[in-house]
């Protein structure tokens, strides 16, 4: 799991994050240096890179960020296990994992937390081989699913369902404001939710979909979620974070 963030798009579906050695560390090298680097360079983790996403949406919807930063913070040995932190501007840390079966989140922690809390299960972000047709899965909320005339107005807390990751293309061209890039990996998530739209419509099967892309040497470059759905009671769309700066 699945766009991994400031606000929820992110910090699940991106995201989305990082390990490495003390040598390594010790020479501020990223996880692209390593040739045992499972993605191949497609989620490099230089300690101190910052990447800046802007939000992409026709919905006028203030509670979607404008812009989700994110950065490399630090190394370090969380449960005997050494991870790279990668931390949201908005204070939120992931503990990112790599090994031989993927790239991996197995924590996460709040400013307002003294510990990171461990997951129950290992949240992918990438999982090997890196091919057409590998999958895995991810518990997800809904993240533009709304109540219009409710508050809160969203369904995080409320809800979550199963989503199936799969890789369903290798080798695309992604076109985004810091550069054009080319042998990316797109990362397809699906899954399904019941929701209530309304005394007409009752409980109603909503289709989510994501979709992550992958480059070379950058790593995440677009995120889109999909959830359509509307009703008197529910309202939906799309969404969309593109790479807007790399430092």
């Amino acid at each position: 799991m699945k766009p991994f963030l400031k606000k929820p798009p992110f910090s699940q579906s991106l995201a989305h994050i990082f390990v490495l050695s003390s040598l390594i560390n010790l020479c501020g090298c990223s996880w692209l240096d390593d040739a045992d680097d499972p993605s191949n360079g497609l989620f490099p983790m230089r300690i101190g890179t910052e990447w800046t996403y802007t939000l992409e949406s026709d919905l006028k919807d203030p509670s979607f960020d404008q812009t989700i930063v994110m950065s490399v913070d630090r190394e370090v040995n969380l449960k005997d296990q050494k991870v790279r932190v990668r931390r949201s501007a908005d204070g939120v840390e992931y503990y990112i994992k790599r090994d031989q079966t993927g790239i991996y989140r197995i924590a996460s922690r709040t400013d307002i937390e003294d510990q990171a809390k461990m997951d129950e299960t290992p949240r992918y972000i990438l999982k090997t081989p890196i091919q057409i047709g590998t999958s895995w899965q991810s518990t997800t909320v809904p993240y533009v699913l709304r109540r219009p005339n409710e508050y809160p107005k969203d369904l995080k807390k409320t809800h979550k369902t199963i989503m199936t990751y799969t890789i369903t293309k290798m080798n695309e061209t992604v076109d985004v404001p810091t550069g054009k890039y080319t042998g990316c990996v797109l990362v397809r998530g699906e899954a399904s939710l019941k929701v209530f739209t309304g005394p007409l419509g009752g409980l109603e099967e909503t289709p989510i979909i994501s979709q992550e892309w992958y480059c070379p040497k950058v790593g995440l470059v677009k995120f889109e979620r999909e959830e359509q759905l509307n009703g008197m009671m529910m309202s939906g769309g799309k969404i969309s974070y593109v790479l807007t700066d790399i430092n």
